[in-house]
């Protein structure tokens, strides 16, 4: 049936209607085209040289480890020497292309894993691309005489009783290591690094240690080693369950029982005091034992044993009667 004149005008209008929808859009949109072209010109540009920056700094000149320096390093660890070593257990091997922020946290957490450092106080990247780190340091106070894979070995200490990292095997004059008070006869199972040593024993060896080490002095400096090999299981209960080595003489000083223990003996401050007024008065070249008087030490006779022996003043160097 042929269409009449209204229909056909009806239906030209709705062919009108989108064309006219589509250019009155095209004509909102058209102020907009440039402001569309320049993003697409800068992300296309950002990405461009974000891909140019990944590539130059792929090359193995900008491939190299991170530096990491100790901010503001206690006296102490400098002068021990120990700064190489506790940085040598935290160098990342990291790439410049990590980004800052990543790159501190890896420092952190890695300083936060390590023996050395008891606290982690901050951590920065400067513009010169070194990341400096400021902590509180565990500080070792003697070397534990342990075996390690069947080897005799060294290990530092600190008061606390953790174990730090490194081993040494030889603490000779010449190894640069021979100032260091040594704690030996210890059977307690090594921990692992960064962990404490819970053995009665090596407690009581790094007990007293600290309370030479805070004393200073003659005394600190004239006994080398504190032997518990007689503490856990005696081999002979006539014996000192801790020995203390003298630095100047092969004979020893008689300690008596671990700090806390000590039953009808004087306290650690008066045997050291003792020790103390004995070093400076040069000392009897015999073995001597700090664990019965307060103010004097026991000291063999002339020509006698041991057990027949006489009592010498640590303040007047005179032999008394018992």
């Amino acid at each position: 049936m042929p269409m009449s004149k209204p229909d056909r005008d009806s239906s030209k209008n709705r062919k009108v209607a989108p064309k006219n929808a589509v250019a009155s859009l095209g004509g909102s949109l058209r102020p907009l085209l440039p402001l569309l072209v320049i993003v697409i010109l800068i992300a296309g540009a950002v990405y461009g040289l974000e891909h140019v920056r990944y590539r130059v700094l792929a090359q193995p000149e900008f491939h190299s480890a991170v530096r990491v320096e100790l901010a503001d390093p206690p006296d102490w660890l400098v002068r021990e020497q120990w700064t190489p070593h506790i940085l040598a257990g935290f160098q990342p091997g990291v790439s410049r292309l990590v980004d800052d922020g990543q790159l501190v946290r890896n420092v952190a957490e890695l300083l936060k894993s390590s023996g050395w450092v008891q606290k982690v106080h901050r951590v920065t990247r400067g513009m010169d691309g070194t990341v400096r780190v400021s902590c509180d340091y565990r500080r070792p106070i003697a070397m534990l005489c342990t075996k390690l894979n069947g080897k005799e070995v060294y290990i530092p200490v600190d008061r606390e009783g953790y174990r730090l990292p490194e081993t040494f095997e030889h603490l000779e004059p010449d190894s640069g290591w021979s100032g260091w008070l040594r704690l030996i006869g210890v059977r307690t199972p090594v921990p692992k690094e960064n962990a404490q040593f819970e053995g009665e024993d090596a407690r009581a060896a790094i007990q007293l240690a600290t309370v030479i080490s805070d004393r200073g002095g003659i005394v600190a400096s004239r006994i080398s080693a504190i032997d518990v090999s007689n503490l856990l299981h005696p081999r002979d209960r006539r014996k000192s369950p801790i020995v203390l080595w003298r630095a100047d003489s092969l004979y020893r000083i008689r300690w008596g029982s671990p700090i806390g223990r000590e039953i009808e003996e004087p306290s650690a401050e008066e045997k050291l005091t003792s020790i103390a007024l004995m070093l400076r008065g040069g000392g009897p070249q015999a073995e001597v034992d700090v664990s019965t008087y307060a103010d004097a030490v026991i000291v063999p006779a002339a020509g006698t044993s041991a057990a027949s022996s006489g009592v010498q003043t640590a303040d007047r160097g005179r032999p008394q009667d018992r």
